[in-house]
């Protein structure tokens, strides 16, 4: 994988995925003023971004966790496979509690709230392009302990699902029905099935349609969107 560059320049390279336009493109302008960066491309779904990603490499891809109705953590785990060298930043409303290790895992190399200072991402891009790990200072000790086997996990209900079970959560949490959400996930409507059963007994739910406004309650509250 050869990075994209700008001619000329020592600027990082920097691809933005981000469903909603009008923070991708404030968000681009943001990158392309600061002086440091140059955004290569903009994308607004996991298809594009693997699209772009694959036409014109950048060093940093700057990304939200959900892009749509597109999984975040299956897209990191794709492009950190195919594009070894590429650095990725989620920047996302998303609960740290819940995502920030799992995204870690899944092989980015950074992870900052969209309620932190522009400041905080502008750090992030560079110190995961030049080799560090950048989360925010809210979860950097529990996040980091969880990695190396000490400190304490997250305790939240929704954060003891596993990486498949949140992926079904937010598909139910959309009113997509069992169909289509197997579709989505390129596995049976069995294995979806198996998944809601387990979603349920784990949050202490008695029925589908408890699962259901549970989900949609957790998208509306943490921007699951």
């Amino acid at each position: 994988m050869s990075h994209a560059a700008s001619a000329g320049t020592n600027r990082l390279t920097v691809t933005v995925a981000e469903d909603h336009p009008v923070m991708r493109e404030g968000l681009a302008a943001l990158l392309a003023g600061e002086g440091g960066f140059t955004v290569v491309g903009q994308a607004g779904s996991a298809r594009e971004t693997r699209a772009l990603v694959e036409r014109t490499p950048p060093q940093v891809l700057v990304m939200d966790l959900m892009l749509a109705e597109d999984d975040g953590l299956a897209l990191i785990k794709d492009l950190v496979t195919l594009y070894p060298e590429l650095r990725i930043v989620v920047f996302s409303l998303h609960p740290e509690d819940v995502y920030a290790e799992r995204c870690l895992r899944a092989g980015a190399h950074g992870y900052v709230m969209k309620r932190e200072p522009v400041a905080t991402l502008f750090r992030a891009i560079r110190d995961t392009a030049a080799g560090g790990i950048a989360i925010s200072p809210r979860v950097s000790a529990s996040v980091l302990g969880a990695l190396t086997g000490h400190g304490r996990r997250s305790t939240g209900a929704e954060a003891q699902l596993t990486d498949r079970e949140l992926q079904v959560f937010r598909l139910v949490g959309h009113a997509l029905p069992t169909r289509i959400i197997a579709e989505k996930l390129g596995v049976s409507i069995k294995t979806v099935e198996a998944h809601r059963e387990n979603i349920k007994n784990k949050l202490g739910l008695d029925s589908a349609a408890a699962l259901t406004a549970r989900a949609a309650h957790w998208i509306r509250e943490h921007g699951g969107g």
